[in-house]
């Protein structure tokens, strides 16, 4: 295991998987990759109206928080060079899945809340997706 990428977002369990990625890949000295994906797309960005340019000011100032909270507990762990971006998407998985394969990771941690029954159906499962069309091992943190 030599580059590890943690999915994250403002959810609890993200916190957790941030936590664990980051432990795992200073045990295994793996090069540590924070990867939040946001459904505000590029398109969204260089077309905003009057009313979307806050809007889409507040995406960013969030994105940036959710960054923020994994570089720093990363560097609480004794990592100092990690990797942490936004992709921007409207398919979570697909973005994250196409990210891991380009970029050499070897290994997924992403968080599940656990969904099950009619929410699951209709809110579908990002961790069920990547699970399923992963080319390396993923770990599920809940």
């Amino acid at each position: 295991m030599s580059k590890i990428l943690c999915t994250t977002d403002e959810t609890e369990v993200s916190r957790k998987a941030e936590v664990f990625a980051a432990d795992i890949a200073k045990a295994a000295g793996a090069e540590l990759h924070y990867v939040h994906v946001s459904p505000v797309t590029s398109d969204d960005l260089q077309k905003p109206g009057p009313f979307d340019t806050i809007i889409l000011e507040e995406v960013e100032a969030r994105d940036h928080e959710v960054l923020k909270h994994a570089q720093e507990t990363a560097a609480e762990r004794g990592l100092a060079n990690v990797v942490c971006l936004t992709l921007r998407n409207r398919d979570v998985a697909a973005a994250v899945l196409e990210y891991a394969e380009a970029n050499g990771c070897d290994h997924i941690i992403t968080g599940s809340n656990g969904r099950v029954g009619i929410p699951r159906l209709i809110m579908g499962s990002v961790s069920g997706d990547i699970i399923h069309k992963a080319h390396c091992p993923v770990t599920v943190v809940r």
